[in-house]
């Protein structure tokens, strides 16, 4: 009994995670404001929302290109949009699993896909940090001393980890100033497309990015709810409300919205991808 538990923890806690995110939002969402907001919606804002949204999954797909040269640009996007959709749907980042399905035809073996696996999952954090730092001096001080700061973050992060420690499966990064900088390009063009959308929100574009790179660093936690019901949006309004101060229920309600789009976007671009992607060697 207690070996099955062990087994079948990280199932058990998910499910656990998923059920208290959604007992969080259908108590904190108040749904007849959120109707609202979803009729303020214009349409050109929305199918510009889209396409900035699948400028993120190109700015991703041009960096797995980086790294896989020979592997063709349309197939690296489609294997893009299939595994944001299954990372979002499928609970323990077990979405993952998916890269190494789809790109396993490109490597001598599946020890290469994982060390490339791990230099673009490790130059998404340089970026999330290097912006989320970014975001709270821009808010703290402004724009023009925080950029600087920010500028200096990625070669600091770069020299550090080189020289930490770690087993020979853990890669070492060489300067990636290309594949660091699609990370980036993705990352924003994500978070303006979200921004966009809800312009009517009462949060100007730094806090609002602050507590949105908050709701970004949780979906890429080994545990997390089911679509990151909850989670997200916990994430998103408690960072929001440690380092600007905003109310912890408008963050979520915000929050709320936000992941709405993103689910949404992501499930329309996943599906697509999908058919796309059938057949294909």
């Amino acid at each position: 009994m207690g070996e099955a538990l062990k087994k079948n923890s990280k199932w058990i806690l998910s499910l656990l995670t998923t059920l208290v995110g959604v007992a969080l939002i259908v108590y904190l969402v108040p749904f007849g404001e959120i109707v609202t907001a979803l009729k303020r919606l214009e349409p050109w804002r929305v199918l510009v929302a889209l396409w900035l949204y699948g400028v993120s999954y190109l700015f991703r797909t041009l960096r797995w290109k980086y790294y896989y040269r020979r592997a063709p640009l349309g197939k690296l996007f489609f294997t893009t949009a299939v595994n944001t959709l299954l990372n979002n749907l499928l609970p323990a980042r077990l979405g993952e699993l998916s890269i190494f399905a789809l790109l396993r035809g490109y490597d001598r073996d599946i020890k290469e896909t994982a060390r490339k696996f791990l230099k673009v999952r490790l130059l998404d954090a340089f970026a999330l940090v290097s912006f989320f730092i970014f975001a709270v001096l821009a808010v703290r001080f402004n724009p023009l001393l925080a950029l600087p700061v920010a500028l200096s973050l990625y070669p600091l992060a770069l020299w550090v980890w080189n020289r930490l420690p770690m087993p020979q499966r853990f890669p070492r990064l060489k300067t990636d100033a290309v594949p660091f900088a699609l990370s980036l390009g993705a990352l924003l063009s994500k978070l303006l497309a979200v921004y966009l959308l809800l312009h009517f929100i009462p949060l100007d574009f730094f806090r609002f990015s602050i507590g949105f790179i908050g709701g970004e660093i949780s979906t890429v936690l080994p545990l997390h709810s089911v679509a990151g019901l909850g989670s997200y949006e916990t994430a998103f309004s408690l960072t929001l409300k440690l380092f600007t101060g905003e109310s912890f229920k408008k963050g979520f309600e915000i929050a709320f919205l936000s992941h709405a789009f993103l689910l949404f976007a992501s499930l329309i671009l996943g599906l697509i991808s999908l058919f796309f992607l059938r057949g294909r060697p």
